[in-house]
């Protein structure tokens, strides 16, 4: 973790409210894992802005982020050359165990941050699926970036691109092929993938089976789940990001910003 002071080479609104700027971060772009972020001066505000490292190529790094609030306003106006105070990388990002070959992405609206990231690392060696959810395709956004052999599967909830329903709609229909789920949405994407592990558990549990032999076997599992939380220091100093988890309370700027799902006591989450 180092501080820099970084040039922007490009900034622009890819779809409404939601920009992706590239910036000159060789530092960050040599040492980040997909799942990482970074940390923004914005002006003279007092607290730093979080953001996902979206991807990296040749030294430079993107950011995509979605117009919230006066931080990310003033960041959405910065110009080709003005240079911006950032922190990182931070916290602790994906992990892909030795013995997996089939990874599946779920991505919810702004969730694809982090996920195009670790498409680009992990097509290298392993197969990856990709799916995208949005309300409309207005609100998708454009993906050419993303290596050749990532399949891309679009859901939106109008059906007026891909799959129609939202993102957990569709995940059962690749649960087989997958030997780890990864994914970054909104908190009721969260919820709603939690109680389908539940469901997955009980299902599953044959009854001369431990209750935790059958949790192995559940498809959920192996899934891990990229937090976005507002943040005081982004270090882990001031415990203001913490979250209840079944081994203790944990702070998500340092130990994550990624959790194993069932590790995360989702009714006590208040993000």
């Amino acid at each position: 973790m180092k501080e820099f002071v970084c040039t922007i080479t490009s900034n622009v609104e890819i779809v409404p409210g939601v920009n992706l700027a590239w910036l000159e971060a060789p530092h960050i772009a040599a040492t980040a894992q997909p799942g990482q972020f970074v940390t923004l001066r914005c002006e003279d505000f007092i607290l730093r802005r979080p953001l996902s490292i979206h991807q990296v190529n040749s030294g430079r790094v993107a950011f995509l982020f979605k117009v919230v609030g006066k931080g990310t306003l003033w960041l959405s106006q910065r110009q080709k050359g003005d240079r911006i105070d950032i922190l990182g990388p931070l916290g602790k990002g994906f992990g892909i165990e030795a013995g997996s070959r089939n990874l599946l992405l779920l991505a919810g609206g702004i969730g694809i941050s982090p996920l195009a990231f670790l498409a680009q690392h992990a097509a290298v060696q392993h197969s990856v699926r990709l799916i995208y959810g949005a309300s409309t395709a207005r609100e998708l956004c454009p993906l050419s970036s993303l290596p050749s052999g990532v399949q891309f599967v679009p859901a939106t909830e109008d059906g007026s691109m891909g799959r129609r329903g939202l993102v957990t709609d569709v995940l059962p229909d690749f649960l087989e092929w997958s030997d780890q789920l990864y994914a970054c949405g909104p908190m009721g994407m969260y919820r709603a993938m939690s109680e389908l592990a539940c469901h997955s558990e009980a299902a599953e549990q044959p009854k001369n089976l431990t209750r935790g032999k059958a949790r192995e076997e559940s498809k959920l599992k192996k899934c891990q789940v990229s937090l976005e939380v507002r943040m005081g220091c982004g270090i882990g100093a001031c415990y203001g990001c913490s979250i209840n988890t079944k081994k203790g309370l944990k702070k998500v700027c340092h130990d994550g910003p990624v959790f194993e799902l069932d590790d995360i006591i989702w009714g006590e989450v208040k993000i």
